[in-house]
């Protein structure tokens, strides 16, 4: 039957409604899904300017590096190589050779003086050790750490400023600090030629990997985006509540998008481990380095996960409840 002339204007009233209804949950789910994106990657800006730019936490992600076995005898192998040649213990030698006698003395004066020569790599060796598994080093290393901690930032821009330089694909924290602690220990034990140890550079390899320059080309990217994307989030967050019609579908959309990308997020950190460590190549204890910056970040993915899970859950229920509530109504009225 057609429609009168007093049915005209509420149908038109009716699918005024329907398409506005229509647009608000096509502007309101997509907001969802933004927020979702918004808030995982605001997760992982937070805690990437956290672990590189606040000195703090950096300094005391970089304490478990600098406790660890290997690293530290990675450290006295570098600095006793740096001290040794800095003497020239080869060239002492053959000048002990000489002074004993011509430039072919016997083989027991040969002997005699390469074995003093094998002792005094020994020694240095033995102190150099001694010095970095001792506490000492690590509050040198934790000096050494938050000093340069300022020029990392700069190298990650491209400056070197500092003691922490970006050289191509290696970030290297300069140890000439700890020589100089060596040499005075040296000094102090009577030992003759550390006297004559000149200030030495040893760039000890932080990370030696081709996500170096990725790294400084994302620097301001990621400032920015640690900044902002919390206030983004939040803003679509308001947004999706606001103009959805059923506010727990909003939630329901936010929590399983959340729990989704939660999931998406613990997986791409542990496919970045395994690319971190196959791309590092002379930092021997990448997967120290790549946990100990991780291991909080990895932790709040885990608890975004169960925050989405248990709101995709409670929406669940109240639909549910609802639901029941429309349906039982009818019949007691």
């Amino acid at each position: 039957m057609d429609e009168t002339p007093a049915d005209a204007p509420e149908t038109a009233a009716a699918r005024r409604h329907g398409v506005g209804r229509l647009v608000r949950w096509i502007v309101a789910l997509l907001a969802c899904v933004l927020a979702a994106v918004a808030v995982t990657g605001a997760v992982a800006a937070y805690y990437a300017r956290l672990e590189l730019l606040d000195t703090d936490r950096f300094t005391e992600r970089t304490e478990v590096i600098a406790a660890d076995e290997q690293v530290q005898n990675d450290v006295a192998d570098l600095l006793s190589a740096r001290i040794i040649a800095a003497i020239d213990i080869e060239q002492v030698a053959e000048d002990a050779a000489g002074w004993a006698g011509g430039e072919d003395p016997p083989a027991a004066v040969r002997d005699l003086i390469a074995s003093a020569a094998e002792s005094l790599r020994g020694y240095i060796e033995n102190e150099v050790a001694d010095f970095v598994s001792s506490d000492a080093f690590l509050d040198l290393w934790d000096a050494a750490v938050r000093e340069a901690h300022a020029s990392l930032v700069s190298a990650l821009r491209g400056e070197n400023a500092g003691a922490v330089l970006a050289d191509g694909n290696t970030l290297s924290l300069d140890l000439g600090r700890v020589v100089a602690v060596i040499k005075e220990r040296l000094v102090d034990a009577d030992f003759a030629l550390a006297e004559d140890i000149p200030a030495v550079e040893a760039q000890y390899v932080l990370v030696d990997s081709e996500q170096v320059p990725q790294l400084q080309r994302d620097t301001e990217r990621l400032e920015w985006a640690a900044t902002w994307l919390p206030w983004i989030a939040v803003g679509l967050l308001i947004v999706a509540f606001v103009l959805a019609p059923r506010r727990w579908v909003a939630a329901l959309v936010v929590g399983a998008l959340g729990a989704v990308l939660a999931v998406a997020a613990l997986w791409g950190l542990a496919e970045g481990r395994t690319l971190f460590v196959s791309r590092a190549r002379d930092a021997a204890f990448a997967p120290l380095t790549y946990d100990a910056f991780t291991d909080d970040l990895q932790w709040t993915y885990g608890l975004m996960l169960v925050v989405a899970v248990l709101l995709a859950a409670l929406a669940v229920l109240m639909l549910i409840v609802r639901r029941r509530s429309s349906a039982t109504e009818p019949a007691e009225a």
